[in-house]
């Protein structure tokens, strides 16, 4: 006849003491992705405000370049408020101010179309200036600043082909 083995002593309680060790493991993973969730999502936030502060300077030189293209004798200055930029929940607009435009050049066209005016014709040249503009946007309400430095060509007069 065969006898059984009285089980040893010391496996009792080695489950629990397993148990005790993965949920330990998983809480401390757990509170690390938790972390690191946390840290992604407020540097998100930060890159979304200068992302708008940076666009918001950027239509001040798409701003600056419509109003050289109207009128060559713009000289800067802020912009209206609103057309810059729309922070819902805000009720300031992020602003932005465009310094004054330096003419750095010119080019000259050779072969362009020439413009009929009654019985004579205008220049067969059309000259296309070149401008230094610098937009510099501020939101004091998210705490961001972004300046843009851009060099634009803007012809004078509308081009037209002679009928």
């Amino acid at each position: 006849m065969k006898t059984q083995k009285p089980p040893l002593r010391r496996e009792e309680g080695f489950a629990l003491f397993l148990s005790m060790l993965l949920l330990l493991m998983l809480t401390i993973l757990g509170i690390a992705l938790l972390f690191t969730a946390t840290t992604e999502q407020s540097l998100s936030g930060n890159e979304t405000k200068v992302s708008k502060v940076f666009y918001a300077a950027c239509s001040g030189v798409d701003y600056a370049s419509a109003r050289l293209s109207a009128n060559d004798n713009f000289v800067g200055g802020p912009m209206p408020v609103g057309l810059s930029s729309h922070y819902p929940g805000l009720t300031n607009d992020i602003a932005v101010a465009v310094s004054r435009p330096i003419n750095v050049g010119y080019t000259i066209h050779p072969g362009d179309q020439i413009q009929p005016h009654g019985s004579t014709y205008g220049t067969a040249q059309i000259v296309e200036n070149f401008y230094l503009l610098t937009s510099t946007a501020q939101g004091s309400a998210i705490q961001a600043a972004k300046m843009v430095t851009a060099d634009v060509g803007i012809y004078p007069q509308q081009l037209r082909i002679p009928q």
